[in-house]
């Protein structure tokens, strides 16, 4: 296995076995389409009983396995199954993630994850993805209106449909969140 380098005291793996683990199936496969990039605006309560529950089976180490795993699919569950934990127990993790996304599949869901798990404290990974912008693809603009969001200082421009898009990603966050703690 080959490393991309050591990013906050963890390396990460740059080659990932397309061979899905038990975890995967059961809490990847089945939900990420609908919860990657924005989509969760639109789709996620139609699978909500199953998410629910199938983050309140999801174990910390399993968290932090979808998150450090480095393939997207995992990484956006993860995001979204962090929530379920407080800050001193994924908040590295998750913020170590949200910095060497690529781009706006995981980027969103790192994005409010990080903010409703941890905070200002997620601000300088958040403004290494806004000032990198590794996907080009307008994702950077909605992590922005992350930092913004938290009241950090303002770095590159917002636009209005990101502040309202993110806004509205928080609140499905927040109600994961409140559904499994």
């Amino acid at each position: 296995m080959h490393y991309s380098g050591d990013i906050l005291g963890t390396a990460f793996p740059t080659a990932y076995d397309p061979v899905m683990t038990s975890l995967e199936e059961r809490a990847v496969q089945p939900f990420y389409l609908e919860m990657m990039g924005l989509n969760a605006l639109h789709l996620s309560f139609g699978l909500w009983p199953e998410l629910v529950t199938e983050a309140k089976a999801v174990t910390l180490d399993d968290a932090k396995w979808l998150l450090r795993v480095g393939a997207w699919r995992p990484v956006v569950m993860g995001a979204w199954f962090s929530v379920r934990f407080p800050a001193a127990e994924i908040g590295q993790e998750l913020r170590r993630a949200m910095a060497v996304s690529q781009g706006s599949l995981t980027a969103p869901p790192l994005a409010v994850a990080c903010v409703v798990v941890s905070g200002i404290d997620a601000a300088p990974e958040m403004r290494q993805y806004v000032e990198a912008d590794p996907g080009q693809d307008g994702s950077a603009s909605f992590v922005a209106a992350g930092i913004e969001h938290l009241g950090g200082p303002p770095v590159g421009s917002v636009a209005d449909e990101d502040r309202q898009a993110f806004e509205r990603l928080v609140h499905v966050a927040t109600s994961l969140r409140a559904s499994v703690t």
